[in-house]
């Protein structure tokens, strides 16, 4: 049952909505000026207040000022009710922020009407507050996911390789004492150093990760085929991995650095899981009604379908993979950041092709 407190030093008008509103089945309080009116509201926290402007002890402006300084009722709408002709109070109600006014003698049908528009209005508003505090619950939560991910990450992935490196010096140290072995030191320091460099690797990734956030986004407008073309002039691949771009690349409204990151690591994905003799990588795109949908597809060794959304998840490797399971994140947080969505589709040991959507209402 929703409430409304009705303020109005007037005997007679004040029972009278009040007996108005109990017949349409509101819970309805009383307060016969603005002194009692806000007690009332901060205690009832009504979801509707009718009020009086000149009332004895407070007024109804500054009953309506007190309330907007407190957390609890500055949200809740308010109706003046004022005498005819009286355009300056109007005005003054109207400047404070009141959401409507009727004038006295009071139109049932009109007090009706007003108090079922603004008890609605009132309900829209609560439902996106309600929505709004879920959204950031799921942000806050998904947040907190990450930074147990990098905690994850550090305390075994880092840990893990520095044991590692410290094995292989003592190994070495025990082999140049022991039998002066140079070949044997030569291969453990060989290790160390790709141990510190998966390392390195694995920091760089994680602060490229951090920093996509939707403040970092620049938008401007963008030739996605030039885009796409430097990245593929500039990529390293073996001379016998062939990378081309099928048709025209559409031009977008949209960040040219985040992009560049998404198409960089989708063609070193699949450069460095081609295992075939003449290796083809193929860029797309086809364009509907909603969207620009792009495609990267290669005919390396595929990807086995249980690893299919997987691989979109921090720290997650195929077997055998020296991946750090950061980059595909790092794709996948871009591009979730432009509204849209990653997806793969594979056959092993035959193609792999990795689809995303870029809505277009959003570029």
């Amino acid at each position: 049952m929703y409430k409304i407190l009705i303020v109005e030093d007037t005997v007679a008008i004040r029972e009278e909505v009040f007996d108005i509103l109990l017949m349409e089945g509101y819970e309805v309080f009383q307060a016969k000026n603005g002194r009692i009116g806000f007690e009332i509201a901060l205690n009832e926290n009504p979801d509707l207040i009718i009020s009086d402007i000149l009332m004895p002890e407070i007024n109804g402006f500054e009953m309506f000022k007190q309330l907007q300084k407190e957390a609890k009722t500055q949200s809740i709408p308010l109706i003046f009710l004022s005498a005819k002709g009286e355009k300056k109070d109007i005005r003054e109600g109207m400047n404070l922020g009141a959401e409507d006014y009727l004038t006295k003698p009071i139109n049932i049908n009109d007090l009706i009407s007003a108090v079922d528009n603004k008890i609605k209005k009132k309900l829209l508003i609560d439902q996106k507050i309600i929505d709004r505090t879920k959204s950031l619950s799921t942000i806050l939560q998904n947040q907190e996911n990450e930074i147990d991910n990098y905690a994850h990450l550090i305390s075994h992935e880092l840990k893990s390789s520095l044991r590692n490196v410290s094995d292989l010096l003592t190994w070495s140290q025990e082999d140049t004492e022991q039998t002066n072995n140079r070949k044997g030191s030569a291969s453990n320091l060989q290790l160390m150093i790709e141990k510190v460099e998966r390392m390195e690797l694995i920091l760089v990734n994680l602060e490229q990760y951090k920093n996509i956030t939707p403040l970092s986004f620049k938008n401007k407008v963008i030739n996605m085929h030039s885009v796409v073309q430097q990245v593929v002039d500039e990529v390293q691949k073996p001379p016998h991995i062939k990378v081309k771009i099928n048709n025209q690349l559409p031009t977008l409204f949209a960040d040219e650095n985040m992009l560049e990151k998404v198409f960089e690591i989708l063609i070193q994905n699949a450069i460095k899981h081609n295992d075939k003799e003449i290796g083809i990588i193929e860029l797309g795109c086809e364009t509907t009604e909603k969207d620009y949908i792009f495609s990267v597809k290669d005919n390396g060794a595929g990807i086995p379908e249980k690893y299919h959304k997987k691989i979109f998840e921090m720290f997650q490797v195929l077997e055998s993979s020296e991946s750090t399971g950061i980059s595909l994140s790092i794709v996948k947080k871009i591009i979730s950041n432009l509204k849209g969505e990653i997806y793969v589709e594979s056959i092993l040991t035959k193609e792999t092709t990795f689809y995303f959507n870029l809505p277009k209402n959003n570029l």
